[in-house]
């Protein structure tokens, strides 16, 4: 099955972005890992902007598989970052994301591809 080419990005106005024609939208259940794939391979960089519908903890990871963090215990070894609002990383192709909440927030995620120069 072919994947349909990523929306690319350019800053035509202030903080303005396109619409992604390539996004992910998911209903967490709690406590339950989910992961996705971003399209394409390690030369494409994408621009990556997350959303939650609700005040819930939604943890995600790069590359692994997010966990509830444990009490009174600090993990340094992950990637991995609360989402919080106006949450943006940049992902390359190939790389995956997880997400994991002890609620049942919905998630979104919208890539653009970075256009090189």
């Amino acid at each position: 099955m072919a994947q349909a080419a990523v929306t690319p990005w350019n800053e035509n106005y202030a903080h303005t972005m396109p619409f992604s024609n390539t996004n992910l939208n998911v209903l967490l259940s709690a406590s339950t890992a989910i992961s996705y794939t971003v399209p394409g391979n390690e030369t494409q960089t994408y621009r990556a902007n997350f959303s939650v519908s609700t005040s819930a903890d939604v943890w995600v990871r790069l590359n692994g598989t997010a966990q509830v963090p444990t009490t009174n215990t600090i993990d340094q070894s992950s990637y991995q970052e609360r989402i919080g609002v106006d949450f943006n990383r940049y992902v390359k192709g190939g790389d995956t994301i997880s997400f994991i909440s002890t609620g049942t927030p919905q998630v979104g995620v919208s890539l653009l591809q970075v256009q090189s120069t």
